[in-house]
């Protein structure tokens, strides 16, 4: 008797497939080749980034090694599958023989400059290599050598602007003045003409717009932009308002705008020690109280709207440096001591996570990106080079694999 075996039309596998986590959906590219193909197909990957039913959101950790850390930020820390390390992409030989040596080799970590859909930027300092990275599917892809490093750069951030599907990132130059908190009487010649570059990683160039800001760079940490919607924000200080405000650009209508803190901000009561987004889709600023005593989030409920800035969290200062809130509005961020803490809006310590291992790492060179999974990768923008295993499949087709 001939034996039948019932299967589902493949248009129905297709829908059940758009709404699986990421790493469900690369388990099953080994089910059979009709769902490879279906799983390496572009517009599957767009659609389900696009219809994902739950997408899962992980937190990108780097201190002073070479490994990159990836955590699931809803789940338990204390549970081993919270955490999983993974391999960064290699950057490029030494152009010189005697680049070979320890300084070189401490400069060959790479900076985080920002996460987009499920992307990750990062530069590495000998070699001025600026590499997008996919960690959910092992792909990245060099960029073209820029003769300048990005992050000695005022302003600077990675973004995707939807209207012509184009990935971006954005350099932005201001008059510097890390001192701000010193430098408050102003001056009527301050320079505030300034210089926006945008490199496309469709066309491959960068073009340069002059831009009049009246701003100046808070410093460092406050570089990276934070990436809300298809707006890039950062923290600068305003030389008309004497306060820090943020600058926000948007991605796709190439323009400028200022956003307020909230109503009751003063530079003698607050200093601003992070510019965030929220899960579930507020900005948010953390700020120190001068006394010492408490460090203050405060959210913005409502999109550029000044009287909607809340103070959602009190917690006492005791060195923690918050990072994300999660959907349970658990508050995820470092301590001094170098571990990963989960604290509840009362600042009690719920969880924690000593970050590689039992290695001690100090908070202060901790980098950090929440991104989010996705299958996505640059295969219309612009050529790939994968990093870990490859292999041929029956087909001669390339597939790719996971390095997690």
């Amino acid at each position: 008797m001939k034996k039948h075996t019932q299967t589902l039309p493949l248009e129905l596998i297709r829908e059940v497939l758009l709404r699986l986590p990421v790493r469900s959906v690369l388990r099953f590219r080994c089910v059979c080749k009709s769902w490879l193909s279906l799983i390496s197909d572009p517009q599957f990957r767009i659609s389900h980034y696009d219809l994902a039913a739950a997408p899962t959101h992980r937190l990108l950790l780097r201190s002073n090694n070479f490994y990159i850390e990836s955590v699931d930020i809803e789940a338990e820390l204390e549970k081993d599958s919270s955490a999983v390390h993974l391999i960064l992409p290699p950057s490029s030989p030494p152009r010189h023989r005697f680049e070979y040596d320890y300084y070189a080799d401490s400069h060959d970590k790479p900076d985080i400059l920002g996460s987009c859909r499920g992307l990750i930027l990062l530069y590495y300092p000998r070699n001025s290599d600026h590499i997008i990275w996919n960690p959910s599917l092992g792909v990245q892809k060099r960029l073209p050598y820029l003769a300048y490093d990005v992050t000695f750069c005022p302003l600077y951030g990675f973004g995707y602007d939807p209207s012509t599907d184009d990935y971006l990132l954005i350099v932005i130059g201001l008059h510097d003045s890390e001192h701000y908190k010193y430098d408050t009487d102003g001056s009527e010649d301050d320079e505030c003409k300034g210089k926006c570059q945008i490199f496309s990683f469709k066309t491959d160039s960068w073009y340069i717009v002059d831009i009049f800001v009246p701003y100046k760079d808070l410093g460092g940490k406050f570089r990276a932009g934070s990436l809300f919607g298809d707006i890039l924000h950062w923290l600068v200080f305003s030389k008309d308002k004497k306060v820090p405000v943020i600058l926000a650009f948007d991605l796709v209508q190439r323009s400028f705008s200022e956003i307020p803190l909230f109503d009751n901000f003063a530079m003698e009561k607050y200093e601003v020690d992070s510019l965030r987004r929220v899960m579930g889709g507020c900005l948010s600023v953390s700020c120190s109280v001068h006394d010492g005593a408490t460090d203050e989030i405060w959210v913005m409920k409502e999109y550029k709207v000044q009287s909607s800035w809340t103070r959602s969290v009190v917690i006492p200062s005791s060195g923690f440096s918050p990072i994300c809130i999660n959907k349970d509005g658990g508050i995820l961020g470092s301590n001094i001591c170098g571990r990963l803490e989960k604290l509840n809006d009362k600042g009690e310590l719920l969880e924690h996570l000593i970050y590689g291992g039992e290695q001690c790492l100090c908070s202060a060179r901790l980098q950090s990106a929440v991104y989010r999974e996705s299958l996505l990768s640059l295969h219309s923008v612009i050529g790939v080079t994968r990093i870990g295993v490859t292999r041929k499949d029956d087909h001669g087709e390339t597939t790719e694999h996971d390095q997690q």
